[in-house]
């Protein structure tokens, strides 16, 4: 379903990036269940300052599903400007589409 409304939004690649966002795919460890999560670079980071002022942004998501009960964290740091710096993913695996 994700995937079709993403088609419709962004053309026929569901891993588009945009301005406005990207999407965040995870498969569950456990069980194996894909998430495929659509994050909005305007609402969804946080900001975070540092002590001469400047500005990165960071995103801590978790993530449950319908098969398990098994957490998810996914953790995420982007620079300034919203380029994803680094990324961390505990009880799951990023997907690459």
């Amino acid at each position: 379903m994700l995937k079709k409304l993403a088609k419709k939004l962004f053309g026929e690649a569901s891993s588009v990036q945009s301005s406005e966002g990207f999407f965040l795919n995870v498969r569950c460890n456990s069980c194996g269940e894909v998430f495929n999560l659509f994050i909005n670079k305007s609402t969804d980071l946080a900001q975070n300052f540092d002590e001469r002022g400047g500005v990165t942004y960071s995103l801590s998501k978790e993530i449950i599903g319908s098969r398990c009960r098994n957490l998810i964290h996914v953790k995420m740091e982007f620079d300034g400007g919203k380029t994803l710096v680094s990324r961390d993913i505990e009880n799951g695996e990023f997907i690459e589409e």
